[in-house]
Order: structure tokens, then sequence, then C-alpha cells
């Protein structure tokens, strides 16, 4: 008699796990409120480059933290509103389709929402191990992830822009960020 009694109440603990599971697949990222935008300094022309496209992926514990992150891209939709200087810009990094990757790998929140991320940044062939502050804010509805970093490109096996002996791109460039994520809508019990 035990064993019918365990059976339906096994039943009912599994069915309300699936209910509360984390959603499954990507999750939507709200693109109009979303950015992420690479500013550079130069002797004469600095500018601030906006990635027209990427892929974003993130994936939910039940309580709707972020788990896991990644973000795909590829240089040719790094954007200055300059098509010459992006042209450049494809020549300095070797021509073809070069892409990049940043994988999340801790990231460490305090009660309000700021905290410190860290994950590894890939391309040009060379994966590093990067930190940065951040701020996740969240409403009934989305969850917004926001910060920037500065990175040194040389670190990445990239050579300083040098014209004229005079002219020069700082190798430091900022990569500011927003996503932007659509919350599922809670499930009732």
């Amino acid at each position: 008699m035990k064993r019918l009694r365990i059976v339906p109440l096994s039943i009912l603990l599994l069915c309300a796990t699936v209910a509360n599971a984390a959603p499954t697949g990507p999750l939507k990222i709200d693109r109009t409120r979303s950015f992420v935008d690479v500013d550079v300094k130069a002797t004469v022309d600095s500018f601030t480059g906006r990635l027209d496209r990427y892929q974003a992926v993130l994936e939910l514990d039940k309580s709707n933290r972020i788990k896991s992150s990644s973000l795909n891209f590829r240089f040719a939709d790094l954007k200055t509103g300059k098509p010459d200087r992006d042209a450049k810009m494809m020549e300095w990094l070797g021509g073809g389709d070069p892409a990049g990757r940043f994988d999340l790998g801790v990231l460490a929140l305090a009660p309000d929402g700021q905290g410190q991320a860290n994950g590894k940044l890939t391309f040009n062939g060379v994966s590093r191990r990067i930190e940065f502050p951040v701020n996740v804010t969240r409403t009934d509805t989305t969850l917004t992830i926001a910060g920037s970093v500065t990175l040194d490109h040389r670190q990445w096996k990239l050579k300083v822009i040098r014209m004229f002996a005079l002219l020069k791109v700082d190798p430091n460039v900022i990569v500011r960020f927003q996503l932007v994520v659509e919350l599922p809508l809670p499930t009732e019990d």
C-alpha cells in the first residue's frame, strides 16, 4: 500500500518540477533596447562602432538568474559609420570573415544588481580571460545586463595602427554593452 502512495506523490513532484523549470532554448533579446558598442580613440578621428548583428544566448536557472551566457559576433557587422574605415578595419584584421566569441565564466552580483563578470573572449585565434563590472536590473518582464570593459587589442595579437608616424589609433578600446532580455511569463500552478 505504501508503494501506491509513493508513485502518485512522485508523479506530482515531477509535474511541479517541470512546471517551474527554467525556459528552454534561447531567450529573446529586445534588439531595440540592446547594443554592443566599441569606442576607439585616435589621434585625429575617434569613433564608435556598433555591432549591427550578433548572437547572444542566455540561459536562466529556475529563479530566472543568469546561469550561462555567450555572445558570438562577426567583425564585418561592426559598423563605424564610414564604409571606407570599416573596410580598412577588415584589412587590419587580416581579411576574410573574422569572428569573435565571449563566454561568461562567473557572474557575481550583490542584491542591488551590481557585480563583476568574467569570462573568455576569443578572436584572432587568441582566447583571454577578461573581467569587468556589470549591472543587472530586473522587471517583471525584462532582465537588463549592462557594463563596459577596456581591452588592449594587442593582447589578441593585433598591431597598433599608425599612419605617417604621427597618427595613431589607441590600442585600448572600450566595449560598452546593454542586453535587454524578455523574460518568460510566469506559469500558473
